[in-house]
């Protein structure tokens, strides 16, 4: 307990007050940022429909915003998924899953559970719901924003928590979406290797999130960022997450 008190005063001395505390807040929060700023998926730069609803009596609860995709300009043509293929959803670049390297109170709850962790029928659970349940540190970085980008759905279910790396061979089974996706790997397109490469290292570096193939990946990474700087969204994503959530990078 008191190694997570620690790592929660680190991560809280980073971050500000501004910052979303859950996922749902952070999605929110997103939705906003992009709305304003980048109405653009991230692997596919496929153009999105933004809705704005002023609150009202009708609506004094719910969000007033929201992002789908313009179906005249979606590009994805797969065959898996294809109501997720016309959605919009918030993918964690650094996926959920590996969350549980950083922490072993994560780890726990995760794989083994927790006494807390318990529905009112009596059943206990563990892994996801069970982490955000017992771990605020767990909801920080599930809720962290760098780490979150708006994907098409169907891509965002069969990317999974799956890594990034090369798959040999282009075979494009997404039209044309410059993507490739087996049982374990998922690759991107040159141009978003960089943006990748600098999300994964920033959740390495602030909150010690470990890689399969560790090594390895560092070196991958570290490859990939050099070779595909920084773009304009990403240069502007940083300053608007610094001036409004006062993240610091």
């Amino acid at each position: 307990m008191k190694q997570l008190i620690v790592i929660l005063l680190m991560v809280l001395s980073v971050f500000g007050a501004n910052i979303p505390k859950n996922f749902d807040k952070a999605k929110e929060m997103s939705i906003r940022l992009y709305h304003t700023n980048h109405l653009l998926t991230f692997y596919t730069n496929t153009e999105l429909e933004a809705t704005v609803r002023i609150r009202s009596k009708m609506f004094p609860k719910k969000s007033t915003l929201s992002l789908r995709l313009d179906l005249v300009d979606n590009p994805y043509y797969g065959t898996k998924y294809k109501k997720r293929g016309e959605t919009v959803e918030w993918e964690h670049i650094t996926p959920a899953s590996w969350f549980k390297s950083a922490n072993q109170e994560i780890f726990n709850a995760w794989e083994l559970g927790n006494e807390q962790c318990v529905t009112r029928k009596g059943n206990v659970y563990k892994g996801r719901k069970c982490a955000q349940k017992v771990s605020k540190l767990f909801n920080l970085m599930e809720a962290d924003m760098y780490n979150l980008v708006p994907v098409i759905g169907a891509l965002n279910a069969m990317r999974s928590d799956k890594e990034f790396g090369i798959i040999e061979g282009e075979k494009r089974e997404f039209g044309n979406i410059d993507i490739e996706i087996n049982k374990s790997t998922i690759e991107v397109s040159e141009n978003k290797r960089g943006d990748v490469a600098r999300v994964l290292l920033y959740m390495n570096d602030t909150y010690g999130v470990q890689f399969p193939n560790h090594s390895e990946t560092l070196q991958m990474l570290y490859s990939w960022n050099f070779n595909d700087p920084e773009d304009e969204w990403e240069v502007k994503k940083k300053k608007l997450l610094t001036k409004h959530y006062n993240m610091i990078f």
